[in-house]
């Protein structure tokens, strides 16, 4: 990881907000330092040796005239070009202040942009934000959904350097937001708050297929019923790629609901790290709350930890959880082999489906189908390898 004191004294004169602030946040973060696995969320994440590691950034290019976005580009942690639309208004960006968290407060202390909007109404058109470039890059984005409003934000990793990201979003009574991500490279630390009102839905389907470093946590936080929250991740691992999504699921309030799922396919030496915490408060009666990891295993050398949690201190709830981990169906490799498919593309067939149970909760099929034609080139690009291994 970069020295990030000697980095903000390099960069800290040309940062938007107060330079003092930003150095109050640096002090706390390097008092207390980078993440370790003593730390019961980071327990499977060696951050300070992962952030060492290089990888085989793979970066394919993404075709999105399909669903005509609105564009947010961020070229070396900078906004170059501004969304416009009805019922979009961009709000200049806010540097935030320090708290009791090593990564926020190295966020608040180096970001140097964000996209800082709020919706109203129903947003006609995905806004996409694509963050490429080549160096350290700390964003910090606010989202913030009136009520009633609707909107889908594509979140594209392109860079294949070291990008901290932060992105709080607020959701008024009955908003919808979905959230789309998509990571083929670098290193990337992202934290996701989201707050829900009454009635507020919020829905996050991601995948990472490259890179060293994939961590997500997200805090989600169901402030008054009616509220619903989805979550839904795949990865395709290969090389020493880690992958760590990291929830906590936090309901407040009562007859509100949740539906978790995380598929991994892990390949080589690459691993995936799954955390979930379902909080169910005393008062927040009648809460559905459900869990599932699935990983399919290509490798010896691959591996998955899944540490699915329930802490309920309410009686008439359903929540569940569960996690499986195998080897890729012999039997259904078999099936489509006897019909005429290769090996390389009956697994590409099975590796595909699998993916597509993350795929298929994407509603907007022109973009469900970006997303899977980005899978098939990564999926034939590493079984490719394998195969000239």
């Amino acid at each position: 990881m970069l020295d990030a004191q000697a980095y903000f004294d390099r960069v800290s004169g040309h940062l938007p907000g107060d330079a003092a602030t930003r150095a109050e946040s640096l002090a706390a973060a390097e008092k207390l330092g980078l993440p370790t696995r003593r730390q019961e969320a980071w327990h499977y994440t060696d951050l300070a040796r992962l952030l060492g590691m290089a990888a085989d950034d793979r970066i394919d290019a993404i075709d999105f005239s399909a669903i005509d976005p609105l564009m947010a580009l961020f070229e070396g942690g900078k906004l170059i070009g501004k969304p416009a639309a009805n019922g979009l208004t961009l709000q200049p960006f806010e540097a935030a202040s320090a708290g009791d968290d090593a990564m926020r407060n190295y966020n608040a202390a180096l970001a140097q942009d964000g996209l800082n909007v709020e919706i109203d109404g129903q947003l006609a058109r995905p806004l996409l934000i694509t963050t490429s470039g080549s160096n350290a890059m700390h964003l910090h984005h606010k989202i913030k959904l009136a009520n009633g409003a609707k909107a889908v934000l594509v979140d594209n990793h392109m860079s294949a350097a070291y990008t901290n990201a932060r992105f709080d979003i607020a959701l008024g009574e009955g908003a919808e937001l979905t959230l789309i991500r998509s990571q083929q490279a670098g290193h990337q630390v992202n934290l996701s708050q989201v707050e829900l009102a009454r009635a507020a839905r919020f829905k996050s389907v991601a995948l990472v297929s490259g890179g060293a470093l994939a961590r997500y946590e997200a805090q989600i936080k169901f402030k008054a019923e009616g509220a619903h929250a989805e979550l839904h991740s795949a990865v395709l691992g290969r090389d020493k790629n880690h992958a760590d999504f990291t929830y906590e699921i936090d309901h407040q309030a009562a007859d509100t609901s949740s539906n978790t799922t995380a598929y991994n396919v892990l390949d080589y030496a690459s691993r995936g790290v799954f955390q979930g915490k379902v909080i169910v408060r005393q008062d927040a009666q009648h809460v559905d709350a459900q869990m599932q990891t699935r990983a399919m295993m290509l490798s010896d050398g691959a591996e998955m930890d899944a540490k699915p949690e329930l802490e309920i201190y309410a009686d008439d709830v359903a929540c569940a959880h569960g996690s499986a981990i195998g080897e890729l169906d012999r039997d259904a490799l078999f099936f489509l082999r006897a019909r005429g498919l290769d090996e390389a593309s009956a697994r590409h067939l099975l590796v595909a489906g699998f993916i597509e149970q993350v795929l298929a909760h994407i509603d907007d099929t022109a973009l469900a189908d970006v997303l899977r034609g980005l899978l098939a080139q990564k999926i034939t690009a590493q079984f490719a390898d394998a195969e000239a291994a």
